[in-house]
């Protein structure tokens, strides 16, 4: 995938750059995600001519964005929650 799509992405979501950086740089079902989106975007953009082929593929990119921000969401949650699992006591007080 090429860096300049991550680039992409970061410039839709500003606010998610950290993790989005973080997430494609150590998740490999992540990365596939952005991959798909890619290749989604470039297909819907060769068949601009043919509108009804176009909209398959914005459809197959619409899901896959949502797919990418889920990850996104559920692998950012579990990092945040992480240290603070990791931080309760057996008996369920903070350390």
């Amino acid at each position: 995938m090429a860096d300049s799509y991550i680039e992409t992405l970061i410039w839709r979501f500003p606010r998610l750059e950290m993790s989005i950086r973080t997430l494609h740089r150590d998740d490999a079902e992540f990365r596939s995600i952005c991959e798909k989106m890619e290749l989604a975007e470039i297909a819907r953009q060769r068949c601009s001519d043919m509108p009804d082929r176009a909209d398959e593929y914005r459809q197959i990119y619409d899901r896959l964005q949502d797919e990418f921000l889920d990850h996104l969401t559920r692998k950012t949650r579990e990092a945040f929650f992480r240290p603070l699992q990791q931080g309760m006591k057996d008996d369920g007080r903070n350390s």
